[in-house]
């Protein structure tokens, strides 16, 4: 039965887009599309609503401060575990209880939309290993059975929350985010007749700017869908290859050498477990210290592989069941972009609306911007995808296009 669903579902995209397709050629005055609007979180953000990361960090504090502890704690380069002196410091982030406040945070209140999504695919394997290692470690050879699953499933619920809980949590977010009161004030000129691609959830389009369901694209799902259908996470095309890449950085690193120096300044084989998990050229021969840490390997990897399966964000695969959408480019002459932060995890959706086109040099690119840094990742996205700045590249302000 399920792999039926599965097959409808699939079939039902694709029908989609297709229909999308037929009726956006005919449905715009009749005319193929030549404006298309790229909408990003910023333009909700110009209205008013409050749909940054930090506002969502601060729905997960009321709602679940565990699926926030944990991404916080495990995720990104800029772990949380900064803030704390020792592993045990930190354990009493891992409590259940909402009356325990989530730690100190020194970059969520500036991090981007596009951040979070990053940081999603920034997993910290290393850190989730010293976690169950210091576990084990303080258990006299390994402890019970039962002692040892238990510490096993506190790795299934850094999974958990910061996957299923975190789509659950997200989705009922995004329900409750609205533009401001006066916000009618602020409303922009938009061109009836263009073509967008939205890579909000919200509807205001629809909703406040009477945009036709017809005309946009919400490429990474709307809030109609059903809980779990929105596509949230970080942009890996290829499981292993993403895998086969954190090797390839990591492997240098002082901590995963073979020999590690003491503090009594005598080397010993090395015996962090993420060492022998990943680096270790002979894992027989490993300094494994316990056999419950040997058997733990492959349970806690399991888990966290499990993870990337379940957070990420296929572009080729969106891609595939909007190509209806991208064909209907072909004879596209401008594109203004809203509020969109031009991160790398998008790269590949304005990479096909370029392969669509029939002459991508003609086109006339408008970015909005609202600071320096918006002006430094517009010129870096005009050089990735090879757009010559000059006449057909025009920055603005979105207050610019106020009615």
């Amino acid at each position: 039965m399920h792999e039926y669903s599965h097959l409808s579902v699939t079939l039902s995209n694709f029908t989609l887009s297709f229909i999308f397709a037929f009726m956006l050629k005919n449905l715009i005055n009749g005319e193929p599309v030549r404006h298309l609007y790229v909408i990003g979180n910023g333009f909700d953000r110009y209205h008013g609503a409050k749909s940054t990361y930090w506002d969502f960090r601060g729905y997960l504090i009321r709602h679940d401060d565990f699926a926030l502890k944990m991404f916080e704690l495990f995720f990104g380069s800029r772990s949380m575990m900064n803030n704390f002196q020792s592993i045990k410091d930190y354990l009493l982030c891992l409590q259940y209880g909402r009356a325990l406040f989530a730690p100190r945070n020194t970059w969520a209140c500036k991090c981007l939309w596009s951040d979070f999504e990053r940081y999603l695919g920034g997993l910290n394997r290393e850190r989730v290993f010293d976690f169950v290692d210091e576990d084990l470690s303080e258990s006299e050879e390994g402890g019970s059975c039962a002692n040892f699953y238990a510490i096993i499933e506190r790795v299934s619920d850094i999974v958990k929350a910061c996957s299923v809980e975190m789509q659950y949590h997200f989705h009922r977010w995004i329900n409750t985010v609205h533009y401001e009161k006066g916000f009618r004030k602020k409303m922009l000129q938009l061109d009836g007749n263009a073509a967008f691609l939205n890579f909000n959830y919200t509807l205001f389009l629809e909703t406040e700017y009477d945009i036709p369901r017809e005309q946009i694209v919400y490429i990474h799902g709307d809030r109609r869908q059903r809980f779990g259908k929105l596509v949230l996470g970080h942009r890996v095309e290829d499981d292993e290859v993403a895998f086969d890449e954190w090797i390839h950085k990591n492997r240098n690193r002082r901590r995963y050498r073979p020999n590690l120096k003491g503090k009594n300044g005598r080397y010993f084989a090395n015996d962090k477990l993420v060492y022998l998990a990943f680096f270790s050229e002979n894992e027989a021969k490993g300094n494994w210290r316990l056999p419950v840490r040997y058997y733990a390997v492959d349970l806690i990897e399991e888990r966290l592989e499990g993870y990337y399966k379940e957070n990420v964000k296929r572009c080729g695969e969106i891609i595939d069941r909007n190509l209806g959408f991208f064909k209907s480019l072909r004879e596209l002459r401008e594109i203004t972009v809203l509020g969109h932060s031009l991160s790398d995890v998008d790269l590949p959706y304005f990479k096909a609306i370029l392969e669509n086109v029939v002459d991508p040099k003609y086109l006339k690119w408008q970015f909005s911007y609202y600071n320096d840094a918006d002006i430094c990742r517009i010129k870096r996205f005009c050089r990735q995808l090879k757009i010559p700045e000059g006449k057909n590249v025009q920055l603005f302000s979105m207050s610019d296009l106020k009615r």
